[in-house]
C-alpha cells in the first residue's frame, strides 16, 4: 500500500490567453476514463507536497486575529522542464491538492481533497519551483471597500465631493447598528453628510458638537433631498442612499447614530459576516450555510460595524473585529467554504476519539492567551462604541451625554474574587466588541467567565496522516483524547483550534483545547 499525492494547478497562460491547468504528482499517474479531469498525466514532479497550517487563531490562542492557512509546494526543475512556467501568472489562481493510497488490489486511488486553496507567485531557483499555497481566506486580505468619491460634485449639486475634499477617498460602510460616527461631507453646498455607501434602515440620531438635532421626514430619492433643505435645527434622511441633509450650518463636529438591517435578526454577527463576505466578492455558495444558522442560534443578539471614510481596512480585519466580540473564529474548510463558529468549551459528539494506538506523539502546552492559561478573575466586554469619541461638546450637552461620548465603550465586568484565592496571579481579561446592548454585554462577559477561569488543557498532538481521517477532520471540530494521563483516562472533548498537515511524512499535527 502507497499514497500518493496530487495537484491540480490553475495558472493564467498569457500565450493562449486564459487559464490552463497543470497537472502534478508525487509519482507519475495517469488519471482514469471516469476520473475529473480523465486521462490527464500528472508529472513526477512534486518534492514537498504542501505542508499547509491552518488554525482558527494565531498559534496557542483561543482568541485574536484569525490566520491565514499557509504552505509551500515544492516541484523538482534540475531538467529546466519547468522553465516555461516563469511566464505564467500564479498569484491569485487556484490550486487542489489530493492524497490518495494505492493497494495492489486498487485499480485506482480513493481520493480525499487535502486543500483547495489559492496562490501567491511562483518562485524560480536553479533546480526548483516553490508554489507558496494559502487557503482562500486570501481572497479576503483586500480593501472590502473599493468604491471612492469621484470628487465630481459640480456645485451646489452632487454627492461625490470636489477635488480638494474627497476624490479618491473611500466611501464608509456601515453594518448591523452604531453610535457616533463621523459622517464625510458630500456636499458642502447643501450640508449633506453620507454616513453609509450601502442602504440604511434608520438614522436614529444626528448631532451636532454632541447636541441632538431633530429628526425630519425622510427624502425618497436624491433628487428630493438636494432639492429640499430641512428646517434649521432638524435633519433629514435619504435612507436607501446612506445621507442626511442638515438644515444649517453645524458649529462643530456633526456624528450620527444609524442602523443597517431590517430587523435584529439581521443585525447578528453570523449575518453581519456573511454580508461582509459578499461584498468583498465570497460567493454565497461558498459560506456555510449551516453554519451560519448555528451561529445565529447560539449568538442571536446585534452587532455593529463601520468602517470611515478613507480606509483601505481589509475584509478580514472587519470580520476580525465582527468575530471577536463574540469569542468567535471564522476561516476556510479543506474544501475552500468559509465556515464560523463559537470557541465554547467542547460539547456535542466528537468526530473522532484518538488514543495512544493513533498517537505518534503528544504534549501539554500552555497557550499563548494573557495569563498563559492561568484561570482568570475577571472578564471586561466593551460595547456601544462611540466611533468619534470627543470631549469638545456644546456646554446644553447633559453630563450623562458628555460621559458616554467622550468614551469608546461602556463596560460590562464580570468577576469572580475566588478564583484569585487558588491562583495568585490570575489575569484580568478585557475585550472591546461590537455589541451594542447592555444586557448583551453583560452575558457575553459571563459567559466568558465562565470558560476561562476555569483550567483549560492544550494538546500538540502528532497522528498518522490517514485518508480516512484526512476526509473528516477539520478545524471547530470536537475530538476526544483518551489516554492515561492528566484525568483522560476515559476519554476528554477538545475543540480542534490548529492543523499542521505534513503530507511528506504523511502526518497530521494537531492542536486541541478543552
Amino acid at each position: 500500500m502507497a499514497q500518493i499525492v496530487i495537484a491540480n494547478v490553475t495558472v493564467y497562460d498569457p500565450a493562449l490567453p486564459g487559464e490552463r491547468t497543470l497537472y502534478f504528482a508525487t509519482q507519475g499517474y495517469v488519471s482514469g476514463a471516469a476520473d475529473t479531469p480523465a486521462n490527464a498525466f500528472y508529472e513526477p514532479r512534486i518534492e514537498q507536497p504542501a505542508n499547509i497550517s491552518r488554525q482558527c487563531f494565531s498559534a496557542g490562542t483561543t482568541y485574536g486575529a484569525s490566520t491565514i492557512g499557509y504552505g509551500d509546494m515544492v516541484l523538482i526543475n534540475n531538467d529546466g522542464g519547468l522553465d516555461h512556467l516563469l511566464d505564467y501568472s500564479f498569484s491569485g489562481r487556484s490550486i487542489e491538492i489530493k492524497i490518495g493510497t494505492v493497494t495492489p488490489q486498487s485499480t485506482a486511488p480513493t481520493w480525499v481533497t487535502l486543500i483547495k486553496g489559492v496562490m501567491e507567485q511562483a518562485a524560480f531557483s536553479w533546480g526548483r519551483v516553490t508554489l507558496k499555497v494559502r487557503d482562500r481566506q486570501q481572497d479576503l486580505i483586500v480593501p472590502l471597500q473599493s468604491t471612492a468619491y469621484t470628487g465630481g460634485n459640480v456645485l451646489p449639486a452632487g454627492i461625490e465631493g470636489v477635488a480638494t475634499d474627497l476624490k479618491d477617498k473611500r466611501k464608509p460602510l456601515l453594518y448591523g447598528q452604531v453610535f457616533g460616527v463621523a459622517p464625510p461631507c458630500v456636499n458642502t453646498s447643501k450640508l449633506i453628510y453620507q454616513i453609509s455607501a450601502i442602504a440604511l434602515q434608520a438614522v436614529d440620531a444626528v448631532y451636532d458638537r454632541g447636541v441632538a438635532l431633530t429628526a425630519g421626514a425622510t427624502y425618497p430619492d436624491q433628487a428630493s433631498m438636494e432639492a429640499n433643505a430641512p428646517a434649521a435645527g432638524q435633519y433629514r434622511a435619504w435612507l436607501a442612499g446612506g445621507c442626511v441633509r442638515l438644515g444649517a450650518s453645524p458649529t462643530g463636529t456633526v456624528t450620527a447614530d444609524a442602523t443597517q438591517g431590517a430587523t435584529a435578526a439581521d443585525r447578528t454577527a453570523a449575518q453581519i459576516i456573511k454580508a461582509i463576505m459578499l461584498k468583498a466578492g465570497i460567493a454565497a455558495g461558498d459560506i456555510s450555510a449551516a453554519d451560519v444558522s448555528a451561529l445565529d442560534a447560539a449568538c442571536s443578539y446585534p452587532l455593529g460595524v463601520y468602517l470611515p471614510h478613507g480606509q483601505e481596512t481589509s475584509a478580514a480585519a472587519l470580520i476580525d473585529e465582527v468575530a471577536n466580540s463574540i469569542g468567535a473564529w471564522w476561516g476556510v474548510d479543506r474544501l475552500g467554504v468559509f465556515r464560523m463558529g463559537r470557541i465554547v468549551v467542547p460539547v456535542g459528539t466528537p468526530i473522532a476519539t484518538i488514543t495512544p494506538v493513533e498517537i505518534l506523539s503528544i504534549d501539554r502546552t500552555s497557550t499563548s492567551d494573557k495569563g498563559a492559561g492561568v484561570p482568570a478573575w475577571s472578564v471586561s466586554v466593551g460595547y456601544a462604541r462611540v466611533y468619534s469619541p470627543s470631549e469638545d461638546l456644546a456646554g446644553s450637552v447633559s453630563a450623562a451625554e458628555k460621559a458616554r461620548m467622550a468614551e469608546a465603550y461602556r463596560r460590562s465586568i464580570a468577576t469572580d474574587a475566588a478564583v484569585k484565592t487558588t491562583h495568585k496571579y490570575s489575569p484580568e481579561l478585557v475585550f472591546d466588541t461590537q455589541i451594542v446592548g447592555a444586557a448583551d454585554a453583560s452575558a457575553e462577559a459571563t459567559r466568558r467567565l465562565s470558560m476561562y477561569k476555569a483550567r483549560r488543557d492544550m494538546l500538540q498532538i502528532r497522528v498518522r496522516l490517514e485518508p480516512e481521517l484526512a476526509a473528516s477532520i477539520d478545524l471547530g471540530q470536537i475530538v476526544t483524547v483518551q489516554m492515561p494521563r492528566y484525568g483522560m483516562d476515559a476519554g476528554k472533548k477538545y475543540l480542534l483550534v490548529g492543523i499542521r498537515t505534513d503530507m511528506r511524512n504523511n502526518i497530521f499535527d494537531l492542536t486541541v483545547w478543552g
